[in-house]
């Protein structure tokens, strides 16, 4: 009987993990960096628990939906505004980056977005 009762315990464990790191990733965080891309300024973004997105890129805000389910990520079109930026500031780079990850996870402080190559860390932001 305790033979049986194993197996099912440690999958019904394995499947707890996964809600709870799907639970710890809506929030508010700062950008650490973007694999290879140099980007201006304080980029942030806040993840809702109801999926919608937003922030600040190098210069423009931005607003939108996550269209998958949390650990996934499919962030399609973002509503931009539209400010005349000083600098380029990589902001075309920073979109690009967002439009092309598929999915999130956290490690420690920081939350890991990845796509076909892409990695994006943010760090959680400071209240």
């Amino acid at each position: 009987m305790m033979r049986k009762l194993i197996p099912a315990l440690l999958l019904v464990l394995a499947a707890c993990s996964g809600d709870s790191d799907k639970a710890k990733i809506p929030g508010e965080y700062t950008l650490v960096a973007i694999e290879g891309v140099e980007v201006s300024g304080t980029p942030s973004l806040n993840i809702g628990e109801d999926g919608a997105v937003s922030g600040q890129g190098p210069c423009n805000m931005f607003t939108g939906q996550n269209r998958a389910e949390l650990p996934g990520l499919d962030l399609g079109a973002l509503a931009t505004t539209r400010r005349a930026c000083l600098q380029e500031g990589g902001e075309g780079a920073f979109f690009k980056a967002l439009g092309a990850v598929r999915e999130a996870r956290r490690d420690g402080d920081e939350l890991v977005m990845t796509g076909p190559d892409v990695t994006i860390r943010w760090r959680v932001a400071t209240q």
